[in-house]
């Protein structure tokens, strides 16, 4: 997986409750997945580009870094234009609808994050309403082990936002498979 955008949109976030959700409450086959999370950001934390990737698997991994991703979440123009030729012709794009303008010559599908989130009241929770989407269209993980690690990673006083805009992610991943 790799989860991109800019500074200060809750990219990293994203993949950190991802691998948590993944090493800690999800289970495959009764035991649980291995998960290796990394990072890497601009110069300013805020406003540069950033990118979370997660790397999953049945074993212990000790390559940590994804060099084409199954999954590609992307929050913002100028990270899909950064990162999308590190593509694969079988990765599957999930994007922000209006943070991103242009569309992949892959699978895709939008998610109008953005607009959710502002509807929940805080666009912060746009990269939840991702991961929820993102959760939906892929079907590799519990959804409840997700829902737990949103509950446990939040910040004092958004873990209810965050888990809103998860569950509105789900439902708008799950009406894009259903419309093919």
């Amino acid at each position: 997986m790799r989860f991109a955008g800019m500074g200060g949109q809750g990219i990293i976030f994203a993949g950190i409750v991802l691998a948590k959700a993944i090493t800690l409450y999800d289970r495959h086959e009764g035991k649980p997945l291995n998960a290796v999370q990394t990072q890497s950001y601009g110069p300013a934390a805020r406003g540069e580009s950033s990118k979370c990737d997660v790397v999953i698997s049945d074993e212990p991994s000790f390559y940590p870094f994804v060099e084409k991703p199954d999954f590609f979440v992307v929050m913002s123009q100028p990270a899909f234009q950064r990162y999308v030729e590190e593509t694969s012709p079988t990765t599957i794009v999930i994007l922000e609808e209006d943070a991103v303008e242009d569309r992949p010559d892959l699978t895709y599908y939008e998610v109008p994050a953005l607009r959710k989130a502002n509807e929940l009241g805080s666009k912060s929770a746009a990269n939840m309403v991702m991961l929820g989407a993102l959760v939906a269209i892929s079907g590799f993980v519990a959804r409840d082990a997700v829902a737990k690690a949103i509950a446990e990673a939040s910040p004092l006083g958004v873990a209810e936002l965050n888990e809103k805009a998860y569950r509105e992610g789900i439902a708008i991943g799950s009406e894009q498979l259903s419309q093919g």
